[in-house]
């Protein structure tokens, strides 16, 4: 999803509702911040990850097309 398809998306929303995510072994956490992060696109295959990785200095993955995302957490 494109930050252009998340706006459309939530203008069918009211603005005063509260955005959630899941928690960590169940329930809800509000989302607190939408920042600005560097991912590696396409470098992990087992179910458990998600596909995608930040890039930092421990993991910079050479070989692998970065792309900027915004992250909600």
């Amino acid at each position: 999803m494109r930050v252009k398809e998340l706006i459309e998306k939530l203008q069918a929303f009211d603005p005063e509702l509260m955005v959630v995510r899941p928690g960590y072994e169940g329930g809800m956490t509000e989302v607190q911040y939408a920042t600005k992060t560097l991912l590696a696109l396409n470098v992990h295959e087992e179910w458990y990850y998600g596909e995608h990785d930040q890039v930092d200095d421990t993991n910079e993955w050479p070989k692998h097309e970065h792309a900027q995302a915004v992250e909600l957490s």
